[in-house]
This record gives structure tokens, sequence and C-alpha cells, in this order.
């Protein structure tokens, strides 16, 4: 879903930035979280993918808070910094999902150059922004073509023009340039979900202070949820179990140990990570609640969520995975943000596991268009 946004982006930008004939060139894949940017590059070599520039500049606390820009000026300089550092020019840029409005819609059998149109009536029913404030794209979720089929699945993604302009003017003054915009749980989606795979997913993206959660079938997102969980709390939960004051790699490493076993019959053999993931398995519960009791009988909704996907900051922690296969019955696993970019048997990309599951957003990003 990020044509749309790449055309407003570019009228938009017509005061900063060349025309439209630059959508064509290459660009760096460039997420914006609260507490950081992130960019990486695919590139060609030998004829397959490879990882080109890379790197990660923290934000200031505050700086970005929920998806808006709450001190552009050190938003603007740290993206200068990274800008420099990593020489970027174009970008595909991700917004936060936490100022998106998603919702699923059934709309009558048109050409495909009118279903904008009917959307358009369709916004201010759906989604707290008037049509004329919003800016939207959508994902029609049959996988037929419009003149085919009496009516058509749509799940659409609107964001209030403010927040897209509120990014464009933050990137006007980084000297970058943004071919498209993309809500950061689409892209996530399209690293760790093998492409063409229609499977129904939750993705659980933890950040430092919160975790976002994904529904995803098709290929697309349905549904996105935000938590105020982050791995921060987890990393607190297993010092204030250890009663050691020991540096967070060091405990992430203690995490990273085989998960314990059961002592006794219905003994959890988690509880040393306590309340912060007790609290994760109640926000993972009310998705895979709503995915079961909100399908509308659609080949897309009736699927079953098989396995949990888990990306982000400091994910890799041994024991959450466990704890939520069993807490749910379901396959639970670190995502594999290489999965559409390259086979780890015939390259290791320059950037250790762990910290690959910090650029999920960003390799789905830099991924070319229908790769």
């Amino acid at each position: 879903m990020a044509l749309f946004f790449s055309q407003f982006a570019h009228r938009f930008f017509h005061d900063f930035f060349p025309p439209p004939r630059f959508l064509e060139m290459p660009a760096v894949g460039l997420s914006i979280s609260d507490e950081a940017i992130t960019a990486l590059e695919i590139v060609r070599r030998k004829g397959a993918f490879a990882v080109g520039r890379f790197g990660r500049r923290a934000l200031p606390p505050g700086a970005v808070s929920g998806g808006e820009l709450r001190r552009k000026e050190e938003a603007v300089a740290a993206l200068r910094s990274l800008k420099e550092e990593l020489h970027l020019d174009f970008v595909n840029a991700s917004l936060s999902e936490e100022k998106a409005y998603l919702f699923k819609t059934r709309i009558p059998r048109v050409p495909r150059k009118e279903i904008r149109s009917v959307l358009n009536f369709k916004l201010e029913d759906n989604v707290p922004v008037p049509a004329a404030e919003a800016t939207f794209d959508y994902s029609v979720i049959t996988g037929a073509e419009p003149n085919v089929l009496d009516s058509l699945d749509v799940v659409v993604t609107v964001l209030p023009q403010k927040v897209v302009e509120a990014y464009a003017e933050l990137f006007a003054e980084a000297g970058l340039t943004p071919l498209s915009f993309e809500i950061e749980a689409q892209a996530i989606a399209r690293a760790v979900i093998a492409k063409g795979d229609r499977g129904a997913y939750l993705i659980v993206n933890f950040g430092d202070a919160k975790t976002g959660l994904f529904n995803v079938s098709d290929e697309t997102v349905y549904f996105t949820s935000t938590a105020p969980i982050g791995s921060g709390a987890v990393t607190d939960a297993v010092l204030a179990h250890l009663s050691l004051h020991v540096p967070a790699e060091e405990v992430s490493g203690a995490k990273r140990a085989p998960a314990a076993q059961t002592g006794s019959a219905g003994a959890d053999p988690f509880h040393s990570f306590g309340h912060a993931v007790l609290a994760l398995k109640g926000e993972v519960n009310k998705l895979l609640v709503y995915w079961r009791t909100h399908h509308d009988q659609s080949n897309e909704m009736d699927k079953k969520i098989g396995t949990v996907i888990l990306t982000g900051r400091r994910v890799a922690l041994q024991g959450i995975d466990d704890y939520l296969s069993l807490s749910f019955g379901l396959k639970a696993e670190a995502g594999n943000v290489w999965r559409n970019i390259c086979s780890l048997d015939d390259y290791i990309p320059p950037i250790l596991f762990e910290e690959s599951l910090e650029y999920a957003a960003a390799a789905g990003l830099a991924l070319p268009k229908g790769h």
C-alpha cells in the first residue's frame, strides 16, 4: 500500500522536490520509530539481492512519540546525521500505524481506475477523519481483477493528511526525497512473510517502551494494536527476578539460556518474566480472539492464525517464543528479515541476527516493488 502515498507525497512536495520521474530511482528503506531511525538498502550483486548501505540512529527521548513529531528539530538533526553517514538521497519511508486507521469493506464491481472514487465515499462511515482531511490507499484482497467480480473486498488504510504533511516537511528539511510512504506494519509484514504466502499470521513487533501487534492475511495487514509493553519492561522483569545489577546486554544473554523446565504439574516455567510478559499474553490473546470472532466467512478472514512472528528490539529473548507457543498452542518464532531478500545458505548479510530484527520495517520498504 505505498503507491497512493507516493503520488500524494510528490503532489505535496512539488515546492520541495523534483517531479515524479524520480519514482523509478532505487531507494533505501527508512523507518522512523519513537526510538530510532533505521535505514537499509538492497542492491543486486551477481544476479542476487544483497545488503548495501545500512545504519541506525537513536532519537532523543520524546522527539517522536506515538508516531507524532513532537520535537521536529531533533528528529531533523538525527535524520541529517544518518543521511550524511550513509549518503542517502531517495528513500521509501514508513509512517506509524498508531496514526493510521484500517478498515475492510466490500464495494460493487467497478473498473480499477474508479475504485478510489468509490472508497472516498466510505471514509467518513469508517474512520473519524473527514475525507477532505484524509489520505488513503487500499489493497484488493480477492486476488481477482475488478471486471471479473460482482463485488470486491478491500482493505483501506487511512492517514490524516496533516500527519503525512508533517513527515513531508521533516524529510524536506533533512534534504531527503521520499518516493513512497507506507505504514510500518505493512512494511514489516512484507519483510517477514514469504512473498505469495496467503496464510494468516500475528506479528508482534517490540520497541523499547511499547509493542505493536498486527493481524496479517494474504500479505495484507487487517488490524493493528499498540500495547504499552516493551522489551525494556521484559528486561526490567528479569533484572528484578534475578536481583542482579548487571548490564542489559548480559541480562539479554541470560534470557537466551534454555528455558526452565516445568517443575510440577501446572507450574509456569516462565514466571520469572513477571507482569510484563503476562500483559503481553493478554494483548496477544485480544487480537487472536478478535480475529476468530470477527471473520465474515470470506476466504481471508476465515483463516486461522497458526504462527506468531516476533520482530523488533531485543526480540531474540529465549523464553518469549516458548511462552507464547505454550500459552496459545501456536508456533511462535523470531522473524526472518531476509526471507524475501536472500537465502542464508548462499549469502550472509553483514548484520547480526538479533540486530536484523530491528531492521524489519526498513527491509520491507527497501524491497523492490513487485518482489
